[in-house]
């Protein structure tokens, strides 16, 4: 069954040469899973050369804010358990956490066989559903054994209790990257934080966009604006922007990063009004193992082209888990 998978140069993974998924390959369908970069690579040249491209509504929307240039003639969008033919089989998406719009693909082949690409998730089995596969293939962000956040189960209820610690004393920046941001937003409104947000132009467009698709996030504003400036000069919000983005601050605002590479502490000061929280949108090394573990494949593809420490990971599953894996491309 492995060889009906193929993971070119770029990281696109092509199914019983039917579609290809985040990656581009000439004359293919392909599936865009979410937003992020790293799934984008050549979509540009798909929208030209590929006759269809797939995704969750959020994804697609999302996709044209992020600034491709996307013809709505070929984009496909398709909702979580919907059922689309292809030439040698189904295919469907379901849910991953991790950013908004985020799918896993399962292809169910005309010969019997089922292939499941999981896509970047979180928390495998209690939020992301595991699906039983012939062939699993999986991205190792964290594939190395000492990639593990022992605080994973509870880094939310950290993250809201700082901030609800620092607005006690004026207003909060979190950077953070884009999708991660409006997770949060979430996360902080369904914990009882009602301080308004303050959002930068993509920010907001983003949010405007996933609130059209059901997601609520209430009280936000774009800067700049009347209701912003007014809002800002009381100096009680939260203003979220990229996590490479400086924002000079108010006497009394303090800033939250958001980064998955941080393994010791959940969260630890960086600076007199600078704070470091472990919220990562990614499986630890423990995750991945558990998903593998849980959707009891036959084989397992690692993607090189978007693991860390891919080979590592293979082997553990190999030994530990006794499951045939190979490393692509």
């Amino acid at each position: 069954m492995v060889t009906a998978v193929a993971i070119n140069s770029h990281g696109g993974i092509t199914v019983s040469e039917s579609v290809v998924i985040d990656g581009h390959e000439d004359n293919l369908p392909r599936v865009v899973t979410h937003a992020h970069s790293d799934h984008t690579k050549y979509l540009s040249r798909s929208s030209r050369n590929s006759p269809m491209i797939i995704g969750t509504p959020i994804t697609l929307e999302w996709l044209k804010i992020l600034g491709f240039k996307l013809s709505d003639s070929v984009l496909q969008p398709i909702n979580y358990g919907e059922v689309l033919r292809l030439p040698s089989g189904t295919l469907r998406l379901e849910k991953a956490l991790h950013i908004p719009g985020t799918a896993q693909v399962v292809f169910d082949s005309d010969e019997g066989w089922r292939a499941v690409y999981t896509s970047d998730f979180k928390k495998p089995g209690s939020h992301t559903p595991v699906i039983s596969s012939d062939v699993l293939i999986i991205d190792a962000v964290y594939g190395n054994p000492e990639f593990r956040r022992d605080f994973d189960d509870y880094i939310e209820i950290v993250l809201v209790d700082l901030v609800k610690e620092l607005l006690a004393s004026g207003s909060v920046y979190i950077h953070g990257y884009h999708g991660k941001n409006q997770e949060v937003m979430m996360l902080l409104r369904s914990e009882g934080i009602d301080a308004p947000f303050i959002l930068d132009h993509k920010q907001y467009a983003l949010t405007r966009a996933m609130e059209h698709h059901g997601l609520r996030v209430r009280d936000y504003h774009h800067v700049g604006t009347e209701e912003a400036d007014e809002i800002m000069r009381d100096g009680w919000f939260v203003y979220f922007t990229h996590f490479f983005r400086r924002v000079e601050c108010d006497g009394f605002g303090t800033h939250v990063k958001l980064s998955g590479w941080e393994f010791k502490k959940p969260m630890r000061q960086l600076g007199r009004r600078w704070w470091l929280v472990a919220f990562s949108d990614h499986s630890d090394f423990q995750g991945l193992v558990d998903y593998v573990r849980l959707s009891r494949p036959k084989e397992v593809i690692v993607n090189c082209k978007r693991s860390t420490d891919g080979y590592l990971f293979a082997k553990y599953v190999e030994k530990k888990l006794g499951v045939k894996t190979y490393l692509l491309p």
